[in-house]
């Protein structure tokens, strides 16, 4: 008699378990679902994301690449959990060297997303001769998009601060007629509000120190000076950051702006009036 009462004890706690465990095994399944569809959702570039009102959005941009200190912002924005653009130069990629580094930044989205500054950044620094004929100018910024395998039609004009999304221009005379081109070509052309500046003498040399970088920061958010409202670009380069003295100054930099929760990295795809097909 007790060894029946026994067995019926057990066998429904048994059952109990089985269905608690199938039903647990779907729900883990099902949460694995959504996580990698999220997750395939965000590593395509150019996918919306949803905008929070309460939010400051930057948008680090870093220009001349692949070159000396391409690797050293690549660590440290990594490290450090931002999201960056790095706008690069397609004959600067040719070497196995160079191409690693410009791939790397390729297969790493959605932390960082490579973008076109052209083939040869003007006709190596000619820039009157490049802006004045835009259609060559074309084929140049076409030839970068194929030979770097750049997933979007953005792009930035070499030494020019240049804006054109979706019919609105700011850019100066020398670069209308190209912007013009690249707008109906279905390019982006990607300007800057902030600029941290840097001198040749001795190498690339950061102008600004950190603090007065955060102040410029701060200024063009509150002063509204930015090509969109509560959005702004950050131009700096590469090169800058090649010395350990100078790395050590965008650590600092990125660490001060992070502790205002305000800000919020993101993306130069995901910067409004943007689209993709």
């Amino acid at each position: 008699m007790i060894a029946t009462i026994t067995l019926f004890l057990i066998f429904p706690a048994t059952g109990c378990s089985n269905k608690l465990s199938q039903q647990n095994n779907t729900k883990d399944s099902t949460s694995l679902k959504i996580d990698t569809a999220i997750a395939a959702r965000h590593s395509i570039p150019g996918r919306p994301i949803n905008y929070d009102s309460t939010k400051r959005y930057i948008y680090l941009t870093l220009d001349d690449g692949p070159q000396n200190g391409t690797m050293n912002c690549y660590h440290i924005l990594q490290n450090l959990g931002v999201r960056a653009s790095f706008f690069m130069i397609g004959a600067q990629a040719i070497d196995e060297r160079q191409r690693k580094r410009a791939d790397s930044i390729l297969d790493i989205y959605p932390e960082f997303l490579l973008c076109n500054h052209s083939y040869t950044h003007a006709n190596y620094n000619h820039y009157k001769s490049f802006y004045n004929n835009a259609d060559s100018a074309l084929r140049d910024i076409m030839k970068a998009q194929d030979s770097l395998h750049l997933p979007l039609k953005i792009f930035r004009t070499p030494a020019n601060n240049s804006w054109a999304i979706n019919g609105r221009m700011r850019s100066p005379q020398l670069t209308k007629s190209l912007c013009h081109l690249l707008d109906s070509a279905g390019y982006y052309t990607i300007g800057w509000d902030v600029e941290w500046r840097f001198k040749t003498k001795d190498g690339a040399i950061p102008v600004q120190n950190t603090q007065t970088m955060i102040e410029e920061v701060e200024k063009s958010f509150d002063h509204n000076e930015n090509f969109v409202k509560n959005n702004l670009v950050i131009l700096v380069h590469d090169r800058m950051f090649a010395k350990q003295q100078y790395a050590d100054s965008l650590t600092k930099f990125i660490t001060l702006l992070k502790e205002d929760k305000r800000y919020t990295f993101e993306t130069i795809d995901h910067y409004p009036g943007l689209v993709f097909k």
